[in-house]
Formats: C-alpha cells, sequence, structure tokens
C-alpha cells in the first residue's frame, strides 16, 4: 500500500495515541487546522502511531500559505495563528506531553513546540476582608491611577499595596522611610507562615495614619514625671512593666 501522502504533520512526542483522551484529540486536530488556516483547506490524512503524528493535507498552491501562517505563529503570539499554537501548547501541558514538532511533507521539522506546564494550584488559605497593616514605606511606583505602594510589616515582609487616590499617595509618601503607618486596606489576603497578609497588588488603601514611634522608656519616663503617678515611686519602671506583662 502506498504512502499516505500529507503536507504537514503535527507529532506529539514520546506518546501514542490511546494514551491521549479522544476529546483532547479532536481538540489539537481542531488547533492545528486554525494554524494551518481554514481558508487553506486543510484536509484530515490520518493518525501515524509514531509518537502521534497528526497528518493533514492541503492543496499544493496553498501550503505556502500555510507554512508562512507556522512562521508568523513562531514569531507573533498574539496573531490568530499564534493563538492557535500557544492552544496547542496548552493541551500539551495538560496531557503532559512536554514536547512535540510540526514537519513538512520531507518529513523536515519546521517547528518545535514545548508544552506549557499548568500552574500549581495554591494550597495557601484566601479571604477577602478590610483590615490593617502596620509597617514603613519603602516605596511607591506608577504614573496611572492604579500606584503600587510597597510597604516592610514587622515580619519583614514587603507587601505590595494598591493606592488610587493621587492626594493620599503624596501624603503616604511623605513618610518614606521616616516611622511606621497603619494602614486600613480591603481586598483578597492570604494565610502563610506568618499568619495573613494581604495579597500581592490587589489590596487598596482605603486610609492611612502616622504611629507614634516613640520608645516605650520615654512614654513611661513622661508617666512617671505626672505629680501623683505611681510609676515615679519605682526604682525600675520598666521591669515592673515587664513582668506584668509576662515578658519575663
Amino acid at each position: 500500500m502506498a504512502a499516505i501522502k500529507f503536507s504537514f504533520m503535527l507529532r506529539l512526542l514520546d506518546r501514542n495515541p490511546d494514551r491521549v483522551p479522544l476529546a483532547h484529540l479532536g481538540e489539537y486536530l481542531q488547533e492545528f487546522a486554525g494554524l494551518l488556516g481554514e481558508e487553506n483547506k486543510p484536509v484530515f490524512k490520518g493518525i501515524k502511531k509514531a509518537s502521534i503524528g497528526c497528518m493533514a493535507a492541503v492543496p499544493v498552491e496553498r501550503v505556502h500559505l500555510s507554512r508562512a501562517r507556522i512562521t508568523q505563529a513562531k514569531n507573533d503570539e498574539s496573531s490568530k495563528p499564534g493563538r492557535h499554537l500557544r492552544a496547542i501548547e496548552t493541551l500539551m501541558g495538560q496531557d503532559s506531553i512536554k514536547q512535540a514538532q510540526i514537519l513538512d511533507q520531507d518529513g523536515l521539522v519546521i517547528h518545535t513546540i514545548f508544552g506549557i506546564q499548568p500552574e500549581p494550584v495554591s494550597t495557601n488559605e484566601r479571604l477577602y476582608q478590610e483590615g490593617v497593616v502596620d509597617g514603613w514605606v519603602t516605596g511607591l511606583v506608577g504614573a496611572d491611577d492604579s500606584m503600587h505602594l510597597y510597604v516592610r510589616d514587622h515580619f519583614d515582609r514587603d507587601l505590595r499595596l494598591i493606592v488610587r487616590d493621587d492626594a493620599m499617595a503624596r501624603q503616604i509618601l511623605s513618610h518614606f522611610r521616616a516611622g511606621t503607618i497603619r494602614l486600613r486596606v480591603r481586598g483578597p489576603w492570604m494565610r502563610n507562615d506568618n499568619g495573613w497578609a494581604p495579597e500581592a497588588s490587589k489590596c487598596l488603601v482605603l486610609s492611612f495614619e502616622a504611629l507614634d514611634d516613640t520608645p516605650l522608656g520615654e512614654v513611661l519616663a513622661a508617666a512617671a514625671r505626672v505629680p501623683g503617678n505611681g510609676w515615679s515611686e519605682m526604682k525600675d519602671p520598666m521591669t515592673h512593666w515587664e513582668n506584668i506583662r509576662g515578658i519575663h
């Protein structure tokens, strides 16, 4: 029996046809047809069991047009052929197929495709809430209506928040590395090893206030100077405070 003639083959490497869901195999053929161009009238020419070889034939006078679409897909993923190529890469990732090839009628590889592996599902818990963040302002970036505010909190976590009020942004920036501020934010929070924290670039700053960074010793010393205050009668008010707080 004479060999089946084809113009192009999508060859899924290291995978036999019976190891790919039938519905997915149909999707590969559909996206391959889209890549070659429906206007070029590709027709199905069979499956070759050499890995998985999806064969298609295109009229001779239109082969160069299909080849041009493959070249465009390689160079511009936002183009229509590029979107079909991206869909094939995504399908490969879902089927754990690492590599594929597009061959011409002479069996020469004209493009190698690599599967896009699905992103791992996050195990972090998430909730939508309004809360507060205390920390130091380390940066503010952005020229549009969504500025990114960078804050380092007391757990040494670098948080990224969203500010959409220009006046508030200028006020917050005046505290750049100049003390602790408290921000009220709303949006999705995620729990990690250090507790709950705003999800990066997802929580909106609603308001803020500067916190008093006066050392506790100075606060207690000021309290001790108030007439009739029991703190002034103590030789070591800081140690007493630590004891009643259970720090020792």
